[in-house]
């Protein structure tokens, strides 16, 4: 039997800033708009902030969970180092995990899965916009298998999305195959 853990414990749970970006900096600004609806980083950032004191502990950290909580989009990614230096804004929640309990591949995959999404749904119901409080996401419950177990689900989440993206590709080919077929036949 797989046992359930509050989010709230195997990570902690933080904001993302409120910050004014400017067209160069030294860390990515990332925003919602650089993400497609199924939480896959679509577009490198035009917004960029410079680090200072202020706001270096905001930086992203290897395998620091993203969430988004509120607006018509829920979804989660997963920074990892090979990516730019970051800092997330204030739409996102930064999940900063136990490496040694969750892996954070693993959480993206069950935050973004389609129980999930629908419980977050239940959750944030009643507003006009979908908002998720922070001890709402704390006490959102995860079930917890074994590492090896963890791995596998991450897997075939990676799997699954390539799969979705190289079927889109290949509509999107197929569109414009329609497309060029009937101007060729209009001519």
């Amino acid at each position: 039997m797989i046992k359930l853990k509050k989010l709230g414990e195997l990570a902690e749970i933080r904001f993302g800033i409120h910050a004014a970006p400017f067209q160069q900096g030294k860390a990515e600004y990332l925003q919602v708009r650089q993400f497609n609806e199924r939480g896959i980083k679509v577009s490198n950032s035009l917004d960029y902030i410079d680090i200072d004191k202020k706001n270096e502990s905001h930086l992203l950290q290897d395998g620091d969970v993203l969430f988004v909580g509120k607006g018509s989009r829920i979804f989660s990614w997963c920074y990892r180092q090979k990516d730019k230096p970051a800092i997330a804004s204030s739409i996102f929640f930064v999940l900063r995990l136990n490496a040694n309990l969750v892996l954070p591949e693993y959480l993206t995959a069950i935050l973004n899965a389609p129980q999930s999404r629908a419980a977050f749904q239940l959750i944030g119901a009643g507003t006009n916009i979908l908002s998720i409080r922070k001890s709402e996401l704390g006490a959102f419950e995860i079930p917890l298998p074994s590492m090896e177990r963890q791995i596998l689900i991450a897997n075939v989440a990676q799997l699954h999305q390539k799969e979705v993206e190289l079927a889109q590709q290949i509509i999107e080919q197929k569109q414009n195959l329609y497309t060029a077929l009937i101007s060729n036949l209009i001519k």
